[in-house]
């Protein structure tokens, strides 16, 4: 017997973050044995991903958090598939999904929290964390202050980092000397890459006056991977600051680790709190050092002087600093890149993570069904 895990991606509607975070756990639970399904929008992109990655996915729409229409269909999917566990990840799937499996007598109903925002009131703190799941997972320890502060009992929250897939990620197409000549960044420049949307948040217009303020101190290619609604406000900013020569805009790309591959510093300048980036990661996973700042999750996984640095939010003359001090010192760089792979590998990996994810499921299934409950029913 195998436990039946469902993971609730009922309001999804497009991809990001969050939905490749579903299918890799997903997939990793799978691969230990247990009986997984996605449920999700039939005929969206998680649910096609899913079947393309051979997961079962069971058809279920949430609109908005009191969107009623299929919950009859939440609780025969539960029912059928004599759910275990009930894990949702998105605020519109808290209230119709988790009452459905409240119903159908779920013993263990784990919502976890993906973004930095808090409850809207202190009732709806109390209502999801009391009735509607047994557990709480935060992506970082920010996120956990942020919803403690919003009235979340600090025992009902576990901190449970995303991981990435460090070893899938490092197997790149391209060598990074291939992809510099690729992006025609100059052998004798110390390629600072930028990557994800473009948008105010991320802090693309602070690199750019940081470049400003370092000017030709050091010969240094600045590399916007990404795109996004303020592409033409940042390439406008860059004229504007006399910088355009210095910098490169490579639009979307796929292969976002061929392109951190060919970088010899990974920034992330965002003016919010990231809850837990991704990019920070990815760019230890490929042996880069990383600037980022003093805000949400970020501190929790750059080790400061050890892995990266780490520079306050908006001061483009602290980042500007850092960036100097990392061009400047390729052993530094070195260093840094090669502590980096070693924490990305022993803290946020994917593999990590989901041990992680299982010990909290064995955890509590074990709360409900007494101690020993979860290895039988494994054993069974």
């Amino acid at each position: 017997m195998s436990l039946s895990v469902l993971q609730v991606a009922s309001s999804f509607a497009s991809w990001g973050g969050a939905e490749l975070h579903i299918l890799n756990l997903s997939d990793q639970l799978r691969q230990r044995g247990y009986d997984v399904t996605v449920v999700c929008r039939p005929g969206l992109w998680i649910d096609e991903r899913a079947k393309a990655m051979g997961l079962q996915t069971a058809p279920a729409t949430v609109k908005h958090q009191l969107d009623w229409t299929d919950f009859s269909q939440l609780r025969q999917i539960f029912r059928e598939r004599k759910a275990d566990v009930v894990h949702v990840h998105w605020s519109r799937d808290m209230v119709v999904p988790g009452i459905a499996a409240i119903a159908e007598r779920v013993p263990v109903r784990i919502l976890s929290r993906h973004m930095p925002y808090p409850f809207k009131s202190r009732i709806g703190a109390m209502f999801y964390s009391k009735v509607l799941f047994t557990k709480m997972v935060t992506v970082s320890n920010s996120v956990r202050d942020t919803l403690i502060d919003c009235g979340v009992s600090p025992e009902k929250l576990e901190t449970i980092y995303h991981g990435t897939d460090v070893e899938a990620f490092r197997r790149t197409s391209v060598n990074g000397k291939e992809m510099r000549r690729e992006l025609a960044i100059p052998d004798d420049h110390v390629a600072v890459g930028i990557v994800g949307r473009i948008a105010p948040e991320k802090g693309h217009s602070v690199l750019v006056e940081a470049a400003k303020i370092l000017g030709d101190k050091y010969p240094v290619k600045y590399v916007i991977i990404g795109s996004g609604p303020d592409e033409q406000k940042i390439r406008d900013l860059t004229t504007e600051m006399g910088v355009a020569d210095k910098f490169l805009f490579t639009g979307f790309r796929d292969d976002v680790n061929n392109a951190i591959q060919a970088m010899d510093i990974v920034t992330l300048p965002s003016t919010w709190n990231e809850p837990c980036s991704a990019v920070v990661q990815q760019a230890m996973a490929l042996c880069k050092p990383v600037i980022g700042t003093l805000a949400g999750g970020t501190p929790e996984m750059i080790e400061e002087e050890e892995t990266g640095l780490l520079v306050p939010v908006s001061d483009s003359a602290a980042l500007a600093s850092a960036i100097a001090r990392l061009a400047g010192d390729a052993f530094l760089r070195k260093a840094m890149g090669t502590q980096g792979y070693a924490r990305v590998c022993e803290h946020f990996s994917l593999s990590v993570m989901t041990d992680h994810i299982e010990a909290l499921y064995q955890r509590e299934y074990d709360k409900v069904r007494g101690a020993g409950a979860y290895r039988k029913a494994f054993a069974a």
